[in-house]
């Protein structure tokens, strides 16, 4: 039994010798493939220029306008020349009193660190700001809109009460879905 034990561990060794060198003929072919292709590619691209890209050029007033900053307040200003300054017009003055939470825009302290919204983001404030009526989408409360035309929830308040104050038997504010509900600024 050992003659035949031993054939049979020669004939398994020679099957897995055979296996391997399968195996490694295989892998040894993709290699040869792949470099194949990098030296082609290599070769036909050798003489292309490389794109330099399109140049855009950007100001500075362009540049801060576009992300939100802070500011320190200095003697001498004011929330419409801070408006000038970061956004190119005076007319977003009130955004900053909202953004900052400033009860009386005539009053803004030296040294104090203001919150100035990109740009577009103050354009897209003011235009809500301006709205004096708004027109009420599925599944709205009345503290969603005012987050939406206010900044804030706590002021639902305000709008129920501009909108005759109706409650439901619940005892839960009433708004309905497509009414246009007025909104005092």
């Amino acid at each position: 039994m050992a003659k035949s034990t031993v054939s049979q561990l020669k004939k398994s060794l020679t099957k897995i010798k055979w296996q391997e060198s399968y195996a490694s003929f295989i892998l040894g072919a993709i290699i040869v493939i792949v470099l194949g292709l990098l030296v082609a590619n290599f070769f036909t691209k050798r003489n292309q220029q490389i794109d330099t890209g399109e140049q855009t050029t950007q100001s500075k007033e362009q540049a801060m306008a576009q992300v939100q900053q802070e500011y320190k307040v200095v003697a001498g200003d004011s929330l419409s020349k801070i408006s000038e300054k970061y956004y190119g017009s005076m007319d977003l003055w009130p955004v900053l009193a909202r953004e900052n939470n400033i009860a009386n825009p005539n009053i803004i302290f030296v040294d104090s660190t203001l919150n100035i919204p990109a740009k577009s983001d103050a354009e897209n404030a003011q235009g809500e700001m301006a709205v004096t009526s708004y027109q009420v989408t599925e599944g709205e409360t009345f503290f969603k809109i005012a987050e939406k035309v206010y900044g804030n929830g706590s002021r639902w308040t305000v709008l129920h009460q501009a909108n005759g104050g109706r409650r439901l038997p619940n005892g839960n504010p009433l708004v309905m879905a497509g009414t246009a509900i007025v909104v005092p600024r």
